[in-house]
């Protein structure tokens, strides 16, 4: 993808948040992978590897030690300034309680890990 058409998404994104009545975001494995726990879906992810018979991908990091991501963080930012709303996440690595995000925002729809 070009640096142009990025930068068109990136624009795109940016007005719909600005625009937005009552933004909410729903997330998944992808955006704990930079945190160092492996996805599912992915080309390498959990269940990629089981279908083919594959190992595991292993955490580059424990559960207990990840550290939430500029995503996570930028989500935080988000409903601090009041536009984000609520945040729905299929994942049980609670980055997304660990960034700060009030649980009474969050719906974890699998749970967590602890």
């Amino acid at each position: 993808e070009t640096a142009q058409a990025l930068e068109a998404k990136l624009e795109l994104l940016i007005s719909l948040i600005r625009n937005a009545e009552h933004l909410v975001v729903f997330t998944g494995a992808g955006i704990s992978t930079s945190a160092g726990i492996p996805d599912f879906r992915g080309p390498n992810g959990v269940w990629t590897a089981q279908s083919k018979g594959q190992p595991l991908p292993r955490a580059a990091v424990d559960f207990s030690e990840a550290v939430p991501s500029l995503t996570h963080q930028a989500l935080l930012r988000l409903h601090q300034t009041g536009r984000l709303k609520y945040l729905v996440s299929q994942n049980v690595d609670c980055l997304h309680i660990r960034s700060g995000f009030p649980r009474r925002d969050l719906a974890e729809l699998h749970g967590n890990c602890f």
